[in-house]
């Protein structure tokens, strides 16, 4: 059976990249509030970084502007066709390199890296196991001084916060949006039905559908710490905020 990453971020990669399209202009300013707290508290200034599931590059693009030297990975094709687009449209294609490779294969890479993001719960697609490969691996390949950043929803105000299903419309095309919430295995189910509308109604476009898990933040540090990281600390936001049971996002920082 189809695993669904396989289904949503190849077969429907398009129609799923459309519907975050506004999140680039975010991307560059979490970066910018990302290396300032690296270069404040952890005394790094990455030369090169390597962004783990990079999708459409939005990341990896923001630190290029910054001058890192940027590398990101994913096993989308059509999510890497649009990143080095973008990267050639921003002036940006000399310091960029985008790798079609699964985020499983991290054992495969021999090369050396300041920073390793792994954004927007790319943890969580296929079980702890996986997940725990994927942070020994990038322990592996960071520099001496070289230093991890994970960024994930905050599972605790997630679920405080939870909402099973919300309508948005926005320039001719209708979403709803629905998921559940599993307390057992902390995995969400969610639905994404993609409508555009017609003069009479609407036009269904298609469904994309995703289960991830999302792990509470004292869990996020011991799989870090599993990995082989001494020194972990969570943060409320790319900013350095303290994190709160009211913080939406966990941002991990692991040297």
């Amino acid at each position: 059976m189809t695993h669904w990453a396989d289904r949503l971020f190849r077969e429907q990669a398009d129609l799923f990249a459309e519907q975050f399209e506004d999140m680039f202009a975010a991307a560059d300013a979490e970066v910018a509030d990302l290396l300032d707290v690296l270069a404040e508290e952890y005394d790094c200034e990455p030369e090169r970084s390597l962004d783990v599931a990079c999708g459409v590059g939005r990341h990896a693009l923001a630190l290029a502007e910054h001058g890192v030297e940027a590398e990101g990975l994913d096993f989308s094709e059509p999510f890497l066709d649009r990143a080095r687009e973008r990267a050639s449209d921003r002036g940006l294609a000399d310091r960029t390199a985008f790798r079609h490779r699964d985020m499983r294969d991290l054992d495969e890479l021999s090369e050396s890296y300041d920073l390793i993001t792994v954004f927007w719960n790319s943890l969580g697609y296929y079980g702890r196991e996986t997940d725990e490969a994927v942070l020994t691996d990038a322990h592996a390949l960071l520099a001496d001084d070289g230093v991890l950043v994970v960024e994930q929803s905050n599972r605790d105000a997630f679920v405080a916060e939870f909402d099973e299903a919300t309508v948005t419309e926005d320039d001719d095309r209708l979403t709803v949006y629905r998921q559940a919430f599993d307390v057992e295995t902390s995995r969400f189910a969610t639905t994404l039905d993609v409508f555009d509308a017609t003069g009479d109604g609407y036009e269904h476009v298609d469904t994309m559908e995703w289960e991830n898990r999302l792990y509470a933040p004292p869990v996020l540090r011991e799989l870090c710490e599993r990995a082989g990281f001494g020194d972990v600390t969570l943060f409320g936001g790319f900013d350095g905020d303290d994190l709160t049971l009211e913080s939406m996002r966990v941002v991990v920082v692991a040297r």
